[in-house]
């Protein structure tokens, strides 16, 4: 009589999750970091759009913006629910949802923009974001044209930012 093994044995199957289980607790880590830093850079992409949008609008109508509407005639920001309305200081969320923007200003013809990540808590997205490692922070003077942008640093980013 012959003795047919057929499938794995426990054993196998068992250092096979285990295996499994260590590739997939060191490999997790780096693919929240790698999609956090996409999240951010396209982000930035956005932030970086507006202070050109804002100095569009005030070469077109020679007065400062104070809401989104207005300098929707030049370049629509979009968020999360279409273009972006409002007062200009109200906070928007980003497309994506992954983002809040606000837009501080102008004082001393400087407008400050923040861009802080929306910690997202639910089954479907569990990982955590660190606010101050993805912020992202950027200033514009409308008199001189000078601008400046820095992330991954949070709020402290207001102490450094050079848009003299």
């Amino acid at each position: 009589m012959k003795n047919l093994k057929n499938g794995y044995s426990l054993t196998e199957i068992l250092v096979s999750v285990g295996l499994l289980g260590i590739l997939t607790s060191i490999s997790m880590p780096t693919y929240f970091e790698e999609v956090n830093k996409s999240r951010q850079k396209e982000t930035q992409s956005v932030v970086s759009t507006i202070p050109t949008i804002i100095s569009a609008y005030i070469d077109a109508t020679g007065e400062l913006p104070t809401k989104w509407d207005e300098i929707s005639s030049i370049a629509t920001v979009m968020t999360n629910d279409g273009p972006a309305t409002g007062e200009l200081t109200s906070p928007i969320i980003l497309p994506n949802g992954n983002f809040e923007l606000s837009v501080a200003g102008p004082t001393d013809s400087i407008y400050t923009l923040t861009a802080t990540p929306r910690v997202v808590s639910d089954a479907a997205n569990p990982e955590e974001i660190d606010e101050d490692r993805f912020a992202i922070q950027s200033c514009f003077n409308v008199s001189n044209g000078a601008s400046d942008l820095k992330r991954g640093m949070g709020i402290e980013n207001k102490e450094v930012l050079n848009c003299g």
